[in-house]
């Protein structure tokens, strides 16, 4: 979803916040002609693409939760049964 960098970064969910500057930064470089400054922002770009590169995907984290609950319920299933 995106989000303007204010509202991202006022929800405190860095994976919006970084997506958002990622955003922000593209844009800027596409409106920029002084190349000092492309080169700055890109570099930017690159650090903050590879912040979220390393973040945990949200999708395996999930199925990560739900494997250890769906564990938690077959031992506690198990644990009555026997």
């Amino acid at each position: 979803m995106a989000k303007n960098l204010a509202a991202a970064a006022a929800s405190g969910c860095r994976r919006d916040t970084l997506e958002a500057l990622r955003d922000e930064l593209a844009r800027t470089i596409q409106a920029t002609d002084s190349g000092r400054d492309i080169a700055a922002l890109s570099k930017r770009l690159m650090e903050v693409m590879a912040e979220l590169d390393a973040l945990p995907d949200d999708d395996a984290a999930a199925q990560t939760a739900l494997s250890r609950q769906r564990r938690r319920v077959g031992a506690r299933k198990a644990a009555s049964d026997g």
